[in-house]
Formats: structure tokens, sequence, C-alpha cells
């Protein structure tokens, strides 16, 4: 029976918004207990991570709660990567106290309402990015960068957890403000608050270590709360989380603020869409490349914003994807997105009977479970191996990782994106460039600086850059090549430019070959052109260039210009 054309495009077009359309429909049973067990263990994760992580951003517990269950069921129907578990993350909810609370301060609205505000204009950039297919921008910012990133917000959520940990009241502002604080104050230390936040710490460490499988967190925040519940460490001055309100989140839409306000938050909604949208393919690609998975960055983009929006409109806060989570739901054999849905259902469960069991949690072991979590930030060996392989790599880390300690988490997102378009700007405008050489008894021409056993003829100058030819890049071509031309010995009456590795070339940079060809005309050396893409050739037409050159041929060799330009001087 022919099918409908208008529907299997409707039907299409639905798959690639809702992937899950597509994946659940071929959904193998034998897949569903890896699935259950995969969903129970990583919601045992969440639980802790996101009653913590609510504490980070300065809100209230089941805050985390509901932002992970708003989370997952989004990336259910959205996401593309069968091993991405979206939440709450230590460093977008550091991120979102320090910058909104500063928003907050001179603000007529209540902190809360503004993070649901920027939790909601996080997931319309997003979308917005997604509509425009801008997927392929997070490919500019480093790896480098994000390894001193990663580093410097580690250390800036651990020295705001070091006031819970030891039961010193205050403590604010920039890193190093607090760490004398704290510093200054360790006199004023609660001794049985800061025994249990090291116990804790210990206990997750040896778990990490011996059970990196096992829900460690999650036992030790039931420890923790038995301990505080059989004892009166309470009275003796450790501070616990307190009532938790029961029950699913409510939908709520806040008001807008005035403008003044909402353009302060923009600013702040782009910082954590950035730090939001990099950790969530990051996390998919790693795991992408591990499976032999095709990601697709233009649909994670969606993914993120309806997650941050779903967040927003549940009470929540800002969403996105967890390294930590994601690798235990792969560790532990999760197979499809349906781990999420069990994850909610798990999420749905303690919201409705279990909230009443984290009363008793001490905040210390809170602060434990986030020093804990964000120490994976911290790649040593990606740092030592960037400081041997490449120094300035290494000092771009250093920079974003000073970023971060010195002007906040906030500008240091910032920083982080301008030191990685600083480096792809530096790169492209200064692009590596060879003399080529002939290997004997080829018509192969390949990097003297490569392989010197190559050879030249002396009338011959033979030249490549392995790079796109633009603006940016162009004078520094031309002047790269008049100098490698005047350190030759004999005189050379043709210069082959090879455009093999440059498949592109832009107005700006076809101006300066038109300059090259009069430079060199002036010295009685001519410029032909080899390996060059069809639109180059017609743009090089159009500009009447490939005339004055005698003509450029689509994908002509090298040997091939050299042959035909010898057959035109000896005709």
């Amino acid at each position: 029976m022919p099918t409908d054309p208008l529907k299997e495009r409707i039907s299409r077009r639905l798959s690639s918004v809702l992937p899950v359309l597509e994946w659940l429909p071929r959904y193998d049973a034998s897949w569903l207990r890896l699935d259950v067990i995969a969903g129970i263990t990583v919601a045992a994760s969440v639980i802790p991570e996101g009653l913590a992580y609510a504490s980070l951003a300065n809100l209230p517990p089941e805050t985390g709660l509901y932002a992970g269950l708003m989370a997952v069921v989004a990336y259910l129907l959205f996401g593309t990567s069968r091993q991405l578990i979206v939440g709450p993350t230590s460093a977008l909810a550091i991120l979102l106290a320090s910058s909104v609370g500063a928003v907050a301060s001179g603000a007529t609205a209540s902190y809360a309402s503004l993070v649901i505000v920027t939790t909601l204009l996080v997931g319309v950039i997003a979308v917005i990015a997604w509509a425009f297919r801008l997927g392929f921008l997070v490919h500019f910012i480093s790896d480098s960068v994000l390894t001193g990133f990663s580093a410097g917000a580690a250390l800036y959520i651990m020295s705001t957890q070091l006031g819970k940990l030891f039961g010193i009241e205050g403590g604010a502002g920039p890193f190093y403000e607090r760490l004398w604080y704290v510093g200054t104050r360790l006199g004023e230390a609660n001794p049985e608050t800061l025994a249990v936040g090291v116990a804790g710490i210990a206990l997750l460490v040896l778990g990490e270590r011996y059970l990196p499988r096992f829900p460690n967190a999650l036992v030790v925040v039931v420890l923790s709360i038995v301990l505080v519940s059989v004892t009166n460490l309470q009275a003796r001055g450790v501070a616990v989380v307190g009532s938790i309100p029961s029950g699913l989140p409510a939908l709520t839409v806040p008001a807008i603020p005035n403008v003044s306000t909402l353009g302060s938050l923009v600013p702040v909604a782009a910082a954590l869409f950035l730090l939001s949208y990099v950790e969530g393919i990051g996390v998919v690609e790693t795991f992408a490349r591990r499976h032999g998975d095709d990601p697709d960055a233009n649909q994670e983009l969606l993914a993120d914003g309806v997650a941050n929006l779903a967040a927003g409109v549940g009470g929540g806060f800002v969403v996105g994807g967890s390294m930590s989570r994601s690798a235990l739901n792969d560790a532990v054999g999760g197979k499809t997105q349906l781990t999420n849905a069990v994850v909610a259902l798990v999420l749905v469960a303690v919201l409705l009977f279990l909230t009443g069991v984290f009363t008793s949690l001490p905040e210390t072991i809170l602060a434990a479970v986030v020093i804990v979590a964000v120490t994976g930030l911290i790649d040593v060996p990606a740092l030592r191996e960037l400081y041997h392989v490449s120094k300035s790599e290494f000092a771009v880390a250093m920079a974003a990782l000073l970023g971060v300690l010195t002007v906040g988490m906030l500008w240091g997102v910032f920083v982080g994106v301008g030191l990685s378009l600083l480096v792809v700007i530096a790169r492209v405008s200064s692009p590596t460039t060879h003399e080529l050489g002939r290997i004997d008894g080829t018509d192969h021409f390949v990097a003297l600086d490569l392989y010197p056993a190559a050879t030249t003829s002396p009338d011959v100058f033979v030249y490549r850059v392995e790079a796109e030819l633009f603006y940016a890049n162009a004078e520094t071509v031309r002047t790269d090549l008049l100098d490698r031309l005047g350190s030759r010995d004999a005189e050379v009456e043709l210069v082959v430019f090879d455009l093999t590795s440059s498949p592109s070339v832009d107005f700006g940079a076809a101006q300066m070959l038109e300059t090259l060809q009069q430079n060199l005309d002036a010295r009685g050396t001519d410029l032909r052109f080899a390996g060059a893409d069809a639109e180059v050739v017609q743009l090089f037409e159009t500009t009447g260039l490939a005339a004055r050159v005698g003509g450029v041929s689509s994908e002509e060799s090298v040997d091939g210009v050299i042959d035909r330009w010898r057959a035109e001087r000896s005709s």
C-alpha cells in the first residue's frame, strides 16, 4: 500500500526533533534489565548530589531534586546520547549563585525568582542556537582552555564549601578572600562539624577508589542521617538541612523582572548556556567515540534548551550534562535513554514519600559530597601533558584557571571563550607553510622540512599552505612566500602555489594573490596554481587572476602545472 509523502515528511521531522520516536519503537526488550539497574544506580547518585548542588546554588534542597527530575524527563524525549545524564552540576550551581546573587542584591525581585528567570533564559538561548544550527561553535573552545577552566572551577567551588565543612559562619567574595576568611578563623571551627565532614570525605574517597560502581554518596548521606538521629550532634552545633517539603514540583512561570534586571541576567544566562552546553556535548562526544556512535551537536542544543526550560518551570535551576553520572550510567551497563525514565521514577518516589528522611542530613556532608565530586574536574595528568607538549597551551590553561580564581566564575567563562577564540585566530592567521620537493622517480610533491630527501629544481619553487586562505592570513602568507623565495640561491623562474590544502579562498585572499602575482612579475617570475577546487577556479576567473597566470585548471597537479609551463616556454 503506497505511503503518504506528507505523512512521511511529518514523521521524519518529528523524529528529528524527538529522537525518542525513532529509538523507542526499536527498543530491544533484553535491554530493559540493564536500563533499570543503571537508572536506579544513577538515581542513587542524583539524590545526594541534587541536594548538595542546591545548597551550592543557595537554594532550598528540594530544588535540586526538581531540577534533576525535569531534566531527565526532557532528555528522555529530546536527547540523542545513550549515556548522558542531565541535571544539576557543581560548576553551574556555583556560577548561578555568584552571578545571579550579584544581580539580586540590586533588584526588587527575589533571588529564587531570578534564578528561575535565568534558567528559562538559558533554555531560550539554547533553543535559538539550535534553530540557527550553531552547534559547531562549541568546537572553537579548545581543550586546553576547558582543562584550565575546569580546574579553576573546582578550586573555586571547594573554597565555597570550606565554611560548611569547618562549621564557620560567614565568608563570601572572591576565591582568595574566602581562603583568607576561613584561614584566619580556624579557631572558630566546630570540632564535631569538621569531624563529620572529614569522615564523609574519607568514606567518599575510599568508596570511589574501591567501589566505583557503588552508590557511595547515598550511603554516606544515609549513614550521616542515622548518626545525627541517634546522637546529640545537632545540639552541639552540627547544622542540618532541615525540613524538605514533599510532593512533585508545581509548574510555575515567574514574573518577568524589569528591563534593567533582565538585561543584567542576559550575559549571566549566556555564560551559563555556554558552560551547560560545553559540559553536555563534551560528555556526549566522549562516549560517542567510545561506542562508535554519531552524536548530533545541534540536536543536543535543543535537548539542553528543553531541559533548562523544564527545570525552570519546574522550580529548579540550571542543568547540564554530568560526566560523573554519565560515566556511572555507562559503567553499570545502561543501554538507552530509557535510563532517564527510571531515574525520573525514583525521584518521583523520593519527592512523594521520602523527603522527611533527609531532614537530619548534616550540611557538612553536603559540603563533603561537593568537594569530592569536583576533584574530578582537576585533571592533573592533562595539565602535566600540556606543560610537556606545548608551553603555550599550558599558559592558556593556566590563564583560564587564574581567570576563574581572580575574576570569578562568570567572567572566568568569558575569559575561557575569549582565549579559545584568540588561539583560533592566532593559528589561522599564522598557518603552517611548506616548500615542496619531488620524491625521486615519482610525480608526488611533499614538504621538504618533513622529507629532506625530496628534490627541488633550481628554477621552480613549489609552495603550500596548510589552511584555507582568507583575509586574516593572506598578508602573512604573501610575506612568508616572498621571504622563502628570497632565501633561494638560484634565480627562480616559476612559483607553483599548491592549493591542495586550501580548499577555499575568499575575496581578500584573492586580492593578495593578485598582488603576489604583480610582485613576482616585477621580478621576472611566473606564478601558477595547482590543486585548486572548482569554486576557487571560478573565483580566479571572475577576478581575472586566472587569465593573468596563464589559466587555472581544476585539481591540476603540481607536476602537470610544471610540465605545462615548460611546454609553453619551449614553444
